[in-house]
């Protein structure tokens, strides 16, 4: 359906793609793989007319094409979903499913029943529960991104390009969209998956491509490929204890939260602690309140209740606020919470130290390149220069700008919600290791995720949220994921584990 051919791309100080070749049959879902920053992405965008070219040849059904803008790709039925939210947020659900494809009555005038019903028949298949009349900017991230999947399975596409598609999703709406790709791949579409969760590529694709450093290094079938033998094509090393979990001594109670609750009513009075030392991991299903737990600590959401860190009152009024007493919060959807787009990397770091590095108002910029240069290192951020746009990196190294710099400050607390989210199995193994060392020098962390494997492997504690309360607390030894689930879909646990 798709031969690309040659495929060069390059950027100020990096070449994202150097002759790489990629065939994409009807009816196969093919997995695209490789560590952030590989060129997954770029070629994604190249095969969606998101982005051209520098050299190389591209093939619709053996016919030579140019696909120079998204419009062109949706003409020739290349239908992609990224990880980065496309959506426009002051419309209905309704009307960003079908943008650009309003059905019309016969006065060429929006047909307003047959909109509806059409959105609802697609959410209803999909198992979206939403009404297809509210506006997109007050949905959560997870369901900004089904209403995405909806609106390309809307499309009757010929090629579906998933690009990290998966990352704020729970293992629910994951479990969906895969049965969805099944279904679409039955119909003869064409499936170009880019993910870097494991289970997923193994339970969908039936080959994989695996770039690294903007070179194609291996084709390789799937599930034949044992799991071990493609991380190491990805990154081109053995991770060896990929968690690097650790046996705790917890210390003295760091973080004490009595009856925190959100105005919203999303949050009800909640209660928990931390030691120092200690990684607790939340879970829930997309509205059950672990997102909403996450923004209250973080103060970014109004919020009653009480926080101390280490016995002292923290006022959670605010961010500043709450950094100031000691809590260090990474938001879900760096996107719209976490970046300042159009500033540097550096900016982006040192944004988080600014009032370390100012005096009487001016800032030492020989000291503030300095530690940003330490930090790129440090976390490993591939980026042509410290200068360069945080937009031209890939959501992956964004992300670690965003941890990296909250890590910096040492802080006695920290609240990480969906910290992996878009990263590599290489990226990932570093972001955890990070995490142990912090617990380890007596910072007690929270970890607020949607990857159940993940919680289990990294904490200590997994408390369950449940329509907005803690419904089920379980330390991890032994611990299996049915019971964490059985929690977050009933509210109740198995009487096994009861």
């Amino acid at each position: 359906m798709l031969r690309l051919t040659g495929i060069v791309k390059r950027f100020p100080g990096v070449v994202a793609l150097d002759r790489v070749d990629l065939e994409i049959r009807a009816g196969v879902v093919h997995a695209l793989t490789g560590e952030n920053g590989s060129g997954k992405s770029t070629l994604a965008r190249i095969a969606s007319g998101a982005l051209g070219p520098d050299a190389g040849r591209i093939e619709v059904d053996g016919v030579e094409r140019r696909i120079a803008t998204p419009k062109e790709a949706l003409d020739l039925g290349i239908v992609t979903i990224s990880q980065e939210l496309t959506l426009a947020p002051t419309l209905t659900v309704a009307e960003n499913v079908f943008l650009g494809r309003l059905p019309r009555t016969r006065f060429r005038t929006v047909d307003w029943p047959r909109l509806l019903a059409d959105t609802t028949e697609i959410l209803d298949s999909l198992g979206v529960r939403v009404d297809p009349r509210r506006p997109v900017s007050e949905l959560s991230v997870e369901l900004q991104q089904e209403i995405e999947i909806a609106r390309a399975v809307s499309s009757r596409s010929r090629l579906l390009i998933l690009d990290e598609a998966t990352s704020s999703l729970s293992e629910a709406a994951t479990s969906r969209l895969l049965e969805v790709v099944e279904q679409e791949r039955a119909k003869g579409v064409a499936v170009l998956m880019i993910s870097h969760r494991m289970p997923e590529l193994y339970r969908a694709a039936s080959i994989a491509s695996v770039l690294r450093d903007g070179h194609l290094v291996a084709d390789v079938p799937l599930p034949q490929t044992p799991e071990t033998e493609l991380v190491r094509l990805m990154v081109g090393r053995e991770l060896g204890d990929y968690y690097r979990k650790r046996a705790i001594d917890p210390g003295e109670t760091v973080l004490e939260v009595r009856d925190l609750a959100s105005l919203d009513g999303q949050l009800l009075p909640t209660s928990l602690s931390v030691r120092r030392g200690e990684i607790v991991g939340v879970a829930g299903l997309v509205g059950s309140g672990k997102a909403e737990l996450g923004l209250a600590l973080g103060g970014a959401i109004p919020s009653v209740g009480t926080a101390q860190v280490l016995g002292r009152d923290v006022d959670l009024s605010q961010p500043r606020t709450a950094l100031a007493g000691g809590i260090g919060f990474v938001p879900d959807d760096r996107k719209r919470a976490a970046l300042l787009p159009t500033r540097s990397v550096a900016e982006n770091f040192s944004v988080a130290w600014t009032n370390q590095l100012t005096r009487a108002g001016i800032v030492d910029t020989r000291t503030e390149r300095q530690r940003v240069r330490e930090a790129i290192e440090r976390y490993g951020v591939v980026t042509a220069s410290a200068s360069s746009r945080i937009t031209t990196l890939s959501g992956g190294n964004q992300q670690k700008v965003v941890l990296g710099r909250v890590f910096a400050r040492d802080l006695d607390v920290l609240v990480l919600s969906e910290p992996t989210r878009g990263i590599d199995v290489g990226a990932k193994s570093e972001i955890y290791r990070l995490m142990q060392e912090f617990a380890a020098q007596g910072a007690g962390i929270v970890i607020i995720s949607s990857e159940l494997p993940e919680l289990l492997g990294i904490a200590d504690r997994i408390l369950v949220f449940f329509r907005g309360q803690v419904r089920g607390e379980f330390t991890t030894g032994g611990l299996e994921e049915e019971e964490v689930a059985h929690v977050a879909v009933s509210g109740t646990r198995l009487e096994s584990a009861a």
